[in-house]
């Protein structure tokens, strides 16, 4: 896996956040190269696809398309940076989802070539982040990739991501507030190893985690009408670039990251049981963990209410992990015993960590 980066890469090149902006994609190529591969899933391409193609062609670029439906893979991206260069590309358009961000960042890498992404949904902040979550064909998380440089561009269209399902915006939600309990045991502990920048990452994180809490019912409404709301758009900015540039802030210096960590182990230990859930709704699960280990267990009850609210998994079990001992066991191995924790602390994460398989 490629080595992390000490350098601070804290934006997008450029971030596009307007109605229609979907139109400005020609433009936004040409800034970059002259011929881009357009890398989507099936059901994006579906919804995104058209105005794409519109602004190419009325610009006169040509482009490639591929439709791709598998995982994150070293393999995969580097097989489509080839099919990239042999169609004499020189951009690479990214179209959908998590999975297919990550992706295409990862093609820009292999091919090396600027990156332009259009996100389909919010549900991670990963059109926006200069790193890509890689897996195994079979969806086993192997770690992650961190890019020298940022992305170049995003292109955040309200009218493409309102028509997301409810449930990937609430996924995003999920994903953004644990960047605010994921820091914050930072602080909890007086801020020893001060960690430069990881201060402002926390007060971003904590303004989008209030303001994501109070605007989540409107936005979700506004999704059910198809309505295109200023609530909306200001989550939208929360989940996709605010949320990106706390993560390139904190760079994951002098954090336990409880949350993604549970994201990551499960996903590694079983792919398949934990298919149905979505990423953000194992991070909500693991914000549980973290807020018990940072010891603020008493925000464990509204977060709860909040995943009653509206119907998301509250457990390991529900999300599909196994429960019993050796679940137990194997999380407890994989996080716990890593050679980075330190042993002051892997009493307090075992006791955490075996209160959240009793829920």
């Amino acid at each position: 896996m490629f080595t992390k980066d000490s350098a601070f890469r804290i934006g997008s090149g450029r971030y596009l956040q307007a109605r229609g902006a979907l139109r400005d994609t020609a433009r936004e190529v040409l800034l970059l190269g002259k011929k881009p591969f357009v890398l989507s899933g099936r059901t994006a391409f579906s919804v995104a696809g058209e105005g794409i193609r519109d602004s190419l062609s009325a610009a006169d670029i040509p482009f490639c398309t591929e439709i791709y439906g598998g995982a994150c893979c070293i393999e995969a991206a580097q097989e489509l940076a080839q099919k990239a260069k042999a169609e004499g590309c020189d951009v690479i358009v990214g179209v959908g989802g998590g999975v297919m961000m990550d992706l295409a960042k990862l093609v820009a890498r292999y091919a090396d070539c600027p990156i332009l992404n259009i996100p389909t949904s919010t549900a991670t902040c990963a059109a926006y982040t200069p790193l890509s979550v890689c897996y195994t064909k079979d969806f086993r998380t192997v770690g992650t990739a961190h890019h020298k440089k940022e992305v170049d561009c995003v292109i955040a269209d309200p009218d493409i991501l309102i028509r997301q399902p409810p449930r990937l915006f609430l996924a995003g939600v999920f994903d953004a507030m644990a960047k605010h309990a994921e820091i914050r045991h930072w602080y909890k502990k007086g801020n020893e190893g001060f960690a430069l920048g990881l201060d402002c990452a926390c007060l971003l994180a904590e303004h989008s985690f209030r303001a994501l809490s109070e605007t989540t019912a409107a936005c979700l409404a506004a999704i059910e009408r198809g309505e295109v709301t200023e609530a909306f758009e200001r989550a939208v900015f929360a989940l996709i670039a605010v949320t990106g540039v706390i993560s390139g802030i904190a760079r994951g210096s002098a954090q336990t990251a409880l949350a993604h960590k549970l994201y990551e182990t499960a996903r590694a230990l079983y792919p398949e049981q934990t298919r149905g859930a979505l990423h953000g709704e194992l991070v909500g699960i693991g914000m549980l963990w973290q807020n018990s280990y940072n010891g603020e267990s008493e925000k464990n009850e509204a977060l709860l209410s909040f995943m009653h609210a509206y119907g998301l998994p509250d457990n390991p079990r529900a999300a599909g992990i196994p429960s019993g001992e050796e679940s137990l066991a194997a999380f407890s191995e994989r996080i716990i015993n890593h050679p980075k924790m330190k042993d002051a602390d892997k009493p307090r994460l075992h006791t955490t960590l075996e209160k959240l398989w009793r829920i």
